[in-house]
């Protein structure tokens, strides 16, 4: 399955996500199985962040700042800041500590979402 990497806890696309905490130790064991398949793209898009999960996970992430491409059913992994930078001029210029970030996985369905809304559309109209 791929996994997708990201920097925020973001919703690129419409369908049904399911997000959980995750450890640090979880989430690193996490990168490094999905580097090691061949599965993981990166959408990391600060060098900062990208040093941060290298360092946990002990693989390359390559800095992406392409907008964020989500395959069906995929996982996403999300390594992000426990805070907003207050001066969006400084993004990409603080060096965040170990104990800034926090970690999630969300799983991901394109179609799950489309298919309830057509399902219920339909049984609307029909009790019409």
């Amino acid at each position: 399955m791929t996994t997708i990497l990201l920097n925020s806890a973001m919703m690129p696309d419409e369908g049904l996500y399911i997000l959980r905490r995750v450890s640090l130790e979880f989430f690193g064991e996490l990168i490094a199985d999905a580097h090691r398949r061949g599965e993981l793209q990166s959408y990391v898009g600060y060098a900062e962040t990208a040093q941060h999960i290298e360092r946990i996970a002990r693989v390359q992430i390559p800095v992406n700042r392409a907008a964020t491409q989500l395959p069906d059913q995929c996982l996403i992994a999300i390594c992000k800041l426990k805070y907003r930078v207050a001066d969006p001029s400084t993004k990409g210029k603080i060096q965040p500590g170990d104990e800034d970030y926090e970690y999630f996985v969300a799983t991901y369905d394109r179609n799950h979402l489309r298919w309830r809304i057509v399902n219920d559309e339909s049984q609307s109209s029909q009790a019409a």
